[in-house]
This record gives structure tokens, sequence and C-alpha cells, in this order.
């Protein structure tokens, strides 16, 4: 009688060691393969005609292979890749280390005020013995009268007042930049504001007066890029001024915008508009006053190589 022989039993966790040792294998010997059918890296140093290592730094790693690596101070670029991923790193280079092109940028802020104010009244006086009467205001002895008398005290006045004022302000700056680099002007005066504070002690109090400086400016910051004929701006124009009928009040005009059009055009940025109307009415007497202001920023990038 023979011996029967029994398969040996394994345990789940077991089966579950044996099976990830399998897929390491497998896995390292993937790794071994592709490594063996894979480029070596290189390292070359590259060197940058017209632009600087820390700008092509960020427009380059994008394109660069996942082992690669890179570096550079100055002109001088370092990258450690692939012979097949220097190619293509050559070729994105060539599209960005172009010499960039001088800029003239010139930026317009107008200004432009007007107001009215028309007003017409009347006005008498009427005396009988003992009475005397009246109806209206003669007011402010200001524009074109006209009174009648009958040189025993009775009289009438008519007044009439028809104003107009405008106010042009136009600003222009420019200043010369480089393509694709930020560039920033501003031009002002620092105005005297009178200012007054109060001290309190045991012996009373003291007002002291003195001045303190607002500075007033205008200008803008600005990056240009071009791409044949058409240019891209990132733009920030500001234009302050003073009042000149409010002692420190300033007006502020600010805005920011990104557009593109053609170089030596003008390129309209924004503007605004304002526009107040007033009128009062009393008893034989009408003022009305109208007034308001328009706004205009424009922008023209001129290449000046």
């Amino acid at each position: 009688m023979g011996t029967r022989r029994t398969r040996p039993e394994f345990s789940p966790t077991t089966h579950l060691i044996r099976r990830c040792l399998v897929l390491c294998s497998l896995t390292g010997a993937l790794a071994l393969s592709a490594a063996a059918l894979g480029e070596e890296l290189t390292l070359e140093v590259i060197a940058l005609r017209h632009s600087l290592a820390q700008d092509i730094k960020p427009l380059i790693q994008p394109f660069l292979a996942e082992q690669g690596s890179m570096t550079g101070r100055g002109d001088q670029l370092i990258i450690k890749t692939t012979p097949t991923n220097l190619v293509e790193i050559k070729q994105v280079l060539a599209a960005f280390d172009r010499r960039a092109i001088n800029l003239r940028i010139s930026v317009k802020q107008d200004v432009a005020a007007h107001s009215k104010i028309q007003e017409d009244a009347l006005s008498g006086r009427l005396r009988s013995g003992d009475v005397r009467a009246q109806i209206g205001a003669p007011g402010l002895r200001r524009g074109a009268h006209l009174d009648i008398g009958d040189g025993r005290g009775n009289a009438a006045t008519y007044r009439s007042i028809n104003t107009r004022s405008s106010n042009d302000n136009n600003n222009t700056h420019f200043v010369a930049a480089l393509e694709g680099r930020p560039a920033f002007i501003q031009t002002g005066q620092s105005f005297p504001i009178p200012t007054a504070s109060a001290t309190y002690g045991g012996y009373g109090s003291a007002v002291q007066q003195g001045f303190e400086y607002r500075d007033v400016s205008s200008g803008f910051y600005v990056t240009a890029t071009t791409n044949g004929p058409t240019v891209t701006l990132e733009i920030a124009p500001q234009l302050e001024q003073a009042d000149p009928q409010n002692r420190g009040a300033i007006h502020v005009r600010y805005g920011a915008s990104t557009v593109s059009g053609e170089l030596g055009e003008w390129i309209a940025l924004g503007g605004s508009n304002d526009d107040a109307s007033d009128e009062q009415r009393n008893t034989l007497a009408r003022t009305r006053q109208h007034g308001g202001s328009t706004y205009g920023i424009w922008v023209k990038v001129e290449a000046i190589d």
C-alpha cells in the first residue's frame, strides 16, 4: 500500500506576500528595461543673446523633461536633459530669446469742465403814507439791472444774470521702455494744507496751527508687448488735480486695463462723463445752475528702434 501525498495549504496572507513579490520583480524588470532603452542625460551651457536667465527659466520650465534640471545666472542657461528634449528646448529658446524692442509709450488724459448759471429776479418797493410794502429781494448787485422809481420811494428792479465758464485740462505723459518690462512715470506738486489741533491742560486749552503737504500727482504704470504690428498693454493711469475753489480737496481719477491695438495709433482706454443741474424758485425769482465734466484716457505706443 503506497503513501498518499498531500499538498501543503497556504494561508491568504502567504498568497498576498507572494503576489507582492511577483509584482515587485516585474516592476524592477520594467524599470531596468526602460533605463536600458532610454536616453542618457546630457549637460549643456547655453549663452543667451538678448535675455537673462531669470526671465527665460519660467518660460522654458514647462518644456523641460521630467528627469531634467535647469539653472542659470546672467546670460548663461545651464540645462541637463536628454538630447531629444534639448533640441526641443533650443527651438523654444529661439522664439523667446529675441531682441526686445524699444518703445515710446504716451498716455493722454483730458478733462473738460463747464458750468452755466442763469438767474432772473424781480423785486419792488411801494410806499404810501406810513405804509411800506416790499416784494422779492434785491439780492446781490451783479448782473444786468433795470431799475424804475418815481422819486417817492416806489421802485421796481429787474435783475438778470447769465454766466458761462469752461475749463480744459490736457495732460500728456510719455516714457521710453523695453518691450515686456514694466515702466512707470509720475509728475506732480506738493500743496500745503492748513491744519489745526487743540491741546487741553491744567491751564486751559491751546490751539496749534500748521501745514501739512499733500502730493498731487499724475502718471501711469505700463507693461507693453508686441506681436508684429499689434501691441498689448497692461496699464494703470492716474490723474490728480487740486480743486481751486475748495482748498484741500483733491480730484482723483484712476483706471486700470489690459488692451491691444496697432502700433502708432491712439487707443481709447476709457473715460467718464459727469453732469449735474439744480433749479431754485422763489417768489418772482428763479435760479438755474448746470455743470458737468468729461474725462478721457488714450494711449499710443511707437517703436523707436
